[in-house]
């Protein structure tokens, strides 16, 4: 089951949504326990599995045998929020997943998500060290077969990965929830944030030559420098689907249109 801090980052992030007559899609429920306090609190919930045979979760109406990157067996559009929690990390085509979700979504629905957060400081540093990220699972056996591959945390998406597939779907980033953090990781950030934000700023920002691809990849910078991306062990983030109007014509985003979507300066 998800450690209960990830479930109290979701139910976080659900708390400002409307509950009654919302429904709720739980991909990859597993036992069911995100979708069992989604139901606590109102909001209509079915959830899929994987996984065939698992022990049914009482009350709750579970479609099994359903793999998110070769697609949902629901209709365009159909739920106003979708909690994808500990999932796109054993998956190995986000790309597919992400495009998934967003179709089944409404205009104005959400998307939370969760997943072990690569981008933290001390994953960076155990990168450096070792050529491994910190992925919160340890290393696959090189024994295992393939079809058993999924169980682990082959495939942890970076931050700006998760950041872009979201945006070219059509699901602006709005909020990031709150996690469990080690001791060690700020004592990481106190000592090494000043270097990140300089070059992170140099890198996105001031070294980039057109402007509007200038003033998106400030709001990337601007999330990616909020503190929870910088220490949290998760990342747990809420984002919406935009609604037509709001859509960027192709080829043509600029500042105003993500504007609206910028996180607060400070974490």
């Amino acid at each position: 089951m998800p450690a209960q801090e990830i479930i109290d980052g979701v139910l976080e992030l659900a708390a400002g949504l409307e509950a009654r007559g919302t429904r709720a899609l739980d991909v990859s429920c597993r036992n069911g326990e995100v979708m069992a306090a989604l139901a606590a609190r109102g909001f209509a919930v079915r959830g899929t599995r994987f996984e065939r045979g698992l022990p049914p979760i009482e009350g709750m109406p579970t479609d099994e045998g359903v793999d998110l990157t070769r697609g949902l067996p629901y209709p365009d559009e159909s739920f106003d929020l979708v909690v994808l929690t500990e999932v796109i990390e054993h998956l190995e085509n986000h790309r597919a997943a992400l495009g998934e979700v967003a179709r089944v979504l409404r205009p104005g629905g959400r998307l939370i998500l969760t997943t072990p957060n690569i981008m933290r400081l001390d994953s960076r540093l155990g990168f450096m060290l070792s050529g491994m990220h910190k992925a919160k699972r340890r290393q696959i056996p090189l024994d295992t077969p393939l079809d058993e591959a999924h169980r682990y945390h082959n495939y942890p998406i970076p931050f700006v990965l998760l950041y872009y597939l979201l945006r070219i779907n059509g699901l602006r980033l709005e909020r990031l929830g709150h996690g469990k953090v080690k001791p060690f990781s700020y004592a990481l950030y106190a000592l090494l944030y000043p270097v990140v934000a300089l070059d992170t700023r140099l890198r996105l920002v001031w070294r980039e030559r057109t402007p509007a691809t200038r003033a998106l990849n400030r709001e990337l910078a601007r999330w990616m420098l909020d503190r929870r991306v910088l220490v949290e062990d998760n990342l747990i983030v809420r984002a919406h689907k935009v609604l037509a109007q709001e859509a960027p014509a192709a080829g043509s985003s600029t500042a105003a249109d993500e504007g609206r979507f910028r996180p607060p300066r400070t974490a």
